[in-house]
């Protein structure tokens, strides 16, 4: 279903953010676009910004080019309006966007000619479209210069890209999941960007599809679009939903199998902006049938896997559905903690001894028995991770013989490690660490060579989190993982990889996350034995006497 979209004044926006108990009185109403046009925008609100006002001051002006510059309309029209003519066409509003709190700004008057600008940035988007929260402190400074023109003040000089209020990100902003494949070719890994709202965005969406990943997921992800494939017409228009993307003649030269991964790559990007993931591909202008192709989800089974006394399994009503040849050595190695393949055929499992790898109706295999080990995580092709907490810089990965190699990490100021965890579709790995007294989640990509054996991981990305203790971190869907601190109160994060965090109501006692299939399936499991399942924006015991709850990877293929 399409949303409708609604047209506002920013000075409206501004009012009614600044908690004004009615609707202004004041100001002009400007007219948006007729029902129907840009139909590709599925924004709920559409801003307006405000032109000139003659007569404005040096500061006035200031303030209202940036106000006018979180309206994207246009290719930021009016925000040009601001510039002195000979600039209009210079300036670049999608060099970067900067976020922060407008009530924080400092105007520093230099001269009549300077302004400089002091903002306390929380995030930051760069000219790809990549989010990134603000993890250091400091002011960011912008200086501005300013020329009359026929007698009214212009901005002469302005750094290249905007400067955004962070309540109005999700606004004049939308998020989109740009895919790419698994080396295996089974799974679309997300690179999540944000790019204005508005009848740009799949052109803005494919383009950097075609440019491919983050640096830092770039070798651990493929793409199927040959080497120099690009845009052959200098748009993707959307029409009534439907998206038409027209590659270069490069493209020519993918097989069935290829063009058929390009086209789904395209459908999932565009899933924000084409309705019902219609997409016609054209090659040069001539348009292309392409059959679909249907890529299998990472989803997990819905029920928790536990332990109680009645043994290992999945939980089924108040009893226990356990798994043939698994859940009999899980339970005679008196674990801790475990993890399971998608096929439920290897589980890796922390016991009293270290880490065992147990293939279903073989022995278990003791892969690793230092001290102090933290829960292990595991990948489809086999191979187990494990960590001390105390040595976060010695991870090793043991292959399904118990064979182990310690791979090169990227974090050396961690002072210990709380949680690690493989994504579902093995191309990606979060770290819960603390570094002094400071806990942060970094994100790698992982590097494979053949076979699916892990060679290294990438530079990491950082991502704050809630002070206190760092206890555990989860996948909760394939671009967001929930983080458990615990200090005062025990807080739980919810982190977009790529976007906005978002603080969820908090479990007592609770030492463990799991997830499951989205942010409402999210578990916890606490110290006393109880499993919390969420209940709308709280928690609520849907299990009582759990030795632990394990992690899954997926579910059988069908």
């Amino acid at each position: 279903m399409r949303r409708t979209t609604s047209v506002i004044s920013l000075a409206v926006i501004a009012a009614l953010l600044a908690g004004c108990a009615g609707i202004p009185r004041s100001g002009s109403v400007r007219e948006g676009n007729p029902v129907g046009e840009d139909d590709d925008n599925a924004n709920d609100v559409t801003l307006i910004a405000d032109a000139p006002v003659p007569g404005a001051s040096q500061e006035d002006l200031l303030k209202g080019f940036i106000a006018a510059a979180s309206s994207p309309l246009n290719n930021y029209a009016v925000a040009r309006e601001y510039l002195a003519p000979d600039v209009r066409l210079d300036w670049n509003p999608d060099a970067s966007v900067t976020l922060d709190d407008p009530g924080e700004r400092q105007f520093d008057r230099q001269s009549d000619a300077t302004i400089d600008v002091a903002v306390e940035a929380t995030a930051l988007v760069d000219n790809t479209g990549v989010y990134s929260e603000r993890t250091t402190g400091g002011l960011v400074h912008q200086s501005y210069t300013f020329v009359k023109v026929s007698g009214e003040w212009r901005i002469a000089e302005a750094p290249n890209g905007i400067l955004l209020e962070e309540s109005l990100f999700e606004t004049v902003f939308d998020q989109h999941a740009l895919r790419f494949f698994n080396p295996q070719w089974t799974s679309l890994v997300p690179d999540l960007r944000w790019f204005p709202s508005g009848s740009s965005s799949a052109t803005r969406i494919v383009t950097e599809l075609l440019k491919g990943p983050s640096e830092w997921l770039a070798q651990s992800v493929t793409t199927a679009f040959p080497d120099g494939t690009r845009l052959a017409r200098s748009s993707v228009p959307v029409t009534d939903g439907k998206a038409q993307v027209d590659l270069s003649r490069d493209a020519l030269t993918a097989d069935d199998s290829a063009r058929k991964r390009m086209k789904a790559q395209l459908v999932a990007s565009l899933e924000n902006v084409a309705g019902a993931g219609i997409v016609t591909v054209l090659f040069d202008g001539q348009p292309m049938d392409i059959p679909s192709l249907t890529v299998r989800e990472p989803r997990v089974d819905s029920r928790p896997l536990i332990m109680t006394d009645e043994g290992f399994g999945y939980a089924s009503g108040k009893g226990i559905e356990t798994i043939s040849g698994i859940s009999p050595a899980v339970e005679e190695l008196n674990a801790t903690a475990a993890v399971i393949n998608s096929e439920n055929t290897q589980i890796a499992v922390r016991g009293e001894d270290g880490v065992y790898s147990v293939i279903s109706g073989n022995d278990p295999v003791l892969v690793d028995n230092r001290d102090g080990l933290i829960a292990p995580t595991l990948d489809d092709s086999g191979y187990v991770w494990t960590v001390p907490a105390g040595q976060p810089g010695k991870v090793q990965v043991h292959d399904e013989s118990g064979a182990a190699f310690e791979l090169q990490t990227s974090w050396p100021e961690a002072s210990s490690i709380a949680s690690l965890e493989l994504s579902r579709d093995g191309t990606r790995i979060v770290a819960l660490i603390n570094s002094g007294d400071s806990p942060q989640l970094l994100l790698a990509g992982v590097r494979r060579g053949t076979g699916g054996v892990p060679t290294s991981i990438s530079e990491t990305v950082r991502f704050p989190v809630a002070s206190g203790t760092p206890r555990s971190a989860t996948w909760v869907d394939d671009q967001t993982v929930a983080v458990l601190t615990s200090g005062t109160t025990d807080v739980v994060q919810l982190i977009e990889l790529g976007g906005p965090s978002a603080n969820i109501g908090p479990v007592e006692a609770a030492v463990e996350l799991v997830g499951s299939n989205g942010a409402e399936a999210l578990r916890a499991f606490t110290s006393d034995g109880e499993l919390f399942a969420r209940r709308g924006t709280g928690w609520q015991v849907s299990r009582e006497g759990v030795a632990f709850i394990a992690t899954q990877i997926g579910t059988p293929a069908s």
